[in-house]
Order: C-alpha cells, then structure tokens, then sequence
C-alpha cells in the first residue's frame, strides 16, 4: 500500500501538463539557436565596410599612411621633419628675437631701421609699399592697423614711434584701410623732434599729460589712467610699472618725471562694502572678498583694518598691498 503511494507521488512530480511540455519545447529551442549563433552571425550578419568605405577617401588615407612612413627618413638637411619643424628652418619668424629697439618714425625709417627693430621683410615692404601709395602714420597707434604686425611687436615698438613733421598731404592722398603689399617705394628720411618729458603727479595727471612723457602714447596714457581709476589712486610710483603692457624699459624712462600726492586715495570701507564692491578692485579677487565678507559675517564689525591679518587668506605682501585700499570709517 505504501509502495503504491510512492509510486503515485513520483507520478505527479514527473507529470507535465500540455502547457508545460509547450514551454519545455520552446526553451529547447531557444537554447539550442543561442548555443549555434557565434557559429551563424559571420553568415547571417553582411560586412558593413562593403558599403561604407569610400573609394576616394581610402585612396586619401593610405597617402597620409605613406607620408606617416617616409617623414622619419627625411633628411634634416632637406627640411627636417615636415611635422615638427625646427624654428631655425623658418629665420624669418625670429627676427624679434635680435631686434633692436631705438625710437623711430614710420614715415621716415628706412628700410634697413625697419629691419633692425626686427620687423619681418615681408611687413617691412607693406610698410614701404603703403608710403609709396601716399599713405601716412599720423599718430603712433596708427602702427596697430599694419597688416602683418604682430601684437606682441605692436606692443613692443609701440613707445618708440616718433611721428615727426611732414608734408601735409591732400585727403585724397591718404589711405585709412589696412597695408597690403604693392608696389616697391621711394624712401624718404626726415628728421624729426622727440618729447621732451617735464615732471606730472601720477594721481591727478590726465591722458594728454601722460602723453607728453617720452614713450608714452594715447595706447598708454589710456591704460595708466583706467588702471589708476580701477585702483582708486596710485600710493606707490612703483605702482605705474604695474600697468598692464606697459614695458619695464618704458617704465623706468619715465619714472624720474613722476610726482605724487597720495591726498586723493579713495578708500573701500570694510565695515558697509559688498563682495562687488571689494572684487571690483584689482588687487581683491573674488576668493579673497568672500574671505572677507565671510569673516566680518563671523566676528562682526573690523575695528581696525589691521584685523585682515586675522585672515589666513591675506598675507603679509597681500596685507600691505590692499591696506592703503581699505578703511573702517
């Protein structure tokens, strides 16, 4: 009795219904097409190159595949490697690089001064072709608009033009456009006056005094103001050589002619200031006018300006920097 209750268990554990023999079937199947599909995918499946590859385009890659080949043969004798180029197979982009630098008017330098400045031949004929046409430099940024000067050479010669006198020329022979190349010039020299620079207080100075300095042009004389503005005054004369572009060697020209009165030093109060009004002063980045908003936030009202010490933020040559800037009234 006990065996045939065992074996009518056994029947219904090994018993399938007609819906599970169905799904027996189906995962059979599906096994068996996932176990045969690395073997059928290379047939099933085209190769897409066939219809991708562009015959002109394939043509165009296994020319640079043969450039990429050659160029470490090439003999450095020749040219060197074409993807690396030496700067001295190329001596007309290095002419700055042994330039003089000595005062000079572009409507009168010849052709071997524009040279020794270290102008390139090529801008040296632009020059020389647009003065042959009638066209004339009234004023020393007027060296901005040449065609082919770079800007670090217009920064540089920039406080050496000398626009001397000339023959006035009619309107009709002036040109404003940009200097292309030409025609070949006549050179005519002329001598001409320098500036002779007379003594200015730096805080109250405007642009027209700035420009009477030697080496100092409208460019400039525009720069120091802005810069002084931004500052609220100059309380160091050291503090002119900061000016953005101005060159060092221009700097200490002027530098015996400057004066200063430090009354007019408008100062930012600590105690009411905003972080706007501390970043908008070029020595008070953003960081540090938030360390100082921050701190007044934390400790209350500065009592002395001294406290900025206080920040670790402000060192010692920031500190001293700033302190002239700031006040508690």
């Amino acid at each position: 009795m006990a065996n045939t209750t065992f074996i009518s268990r056994l029947k219904e554990y090994f018993t399938f219904t007609k819906k599970e023999r169905r799904a027996v079937i189906v995962l059979a199947i599906l096994a068996i097409l996932f176990s045969l599909l690395p073997v059928l995918f290379p047939t099933l499946v085209k190769n897409e190159t066939d219809f991708t590859v562009d015959g002109e385009a394939e043509a165009q890659l296994e020319a640079m595949r043969t450039k990429e080949k050659r160029a470490p043969e090439t003999n450095e004798e020749d040219g060197g490697d074409v993807y690396q180029p030496k700067a001295n197979s190329y001596p007309q982009y290095n002419a700055s690089s042994k330039a003089e630098l000595f005062y000079f008017d572009p409507n009168t330098a010849t052709e071997d001064e524009l040279k020794r400045l270290g102008i390139r031949e090529k801008t040296v004929q632009t020059i020389l072709n647009y003065r042959s046409k009638g066209g004339r430099f009234k004023q020393p940024e007027d060296i901005n608009r040449i065609y082919g000067l770079s800007s670090s050479d217009k920064e540089r010669l920039l406080p050496f033009v000398r626009i001397g006198s000339a023959p006035t020329l009619s309107a009709s022979s002036e040109s404003t456009t940009s200097f292309h190349p030409s025609q070949p010039a006549t050179v005519v020299t002329n001598s001409f006056s320098e500036k002779k620079s007379k003594p200015i207080d730096i805080n109250t100075a405007d642009t027209a005094q700035w420009r009477s300095l030697k080496g100092i042009g409208s460019f400039y004389a525009k720069r120091i103001v802005n810069f002084r503005e931004k500052l609220g005054g100059f309380y160091s004369i050291q503090q002119v050589g900061e000016t953005f572009g101005l060159p060092d060697s221009t700097f200490q020209m002027i530098k015996p002619f400057l004066l200063i009165n430090t009354a007019a030093i408008r100062q930012i109060n600590l105690n009411t200031a905003t972080v706007d009004e501390l970043k908008a002063h070029p020595y008070i980045k953003g960081g540090l006018a938030h360390a100082i908003i921050n701190y007044r936030n934390a400790h209350g009202a500065f009592s002395s300006v001294e406290q900025l010490q206080n920040i670790g933020a402000i060192d010692e040559e920031v500190y001293r920097k700033i302190a002239p800037y700031l006040t508690i009234r």
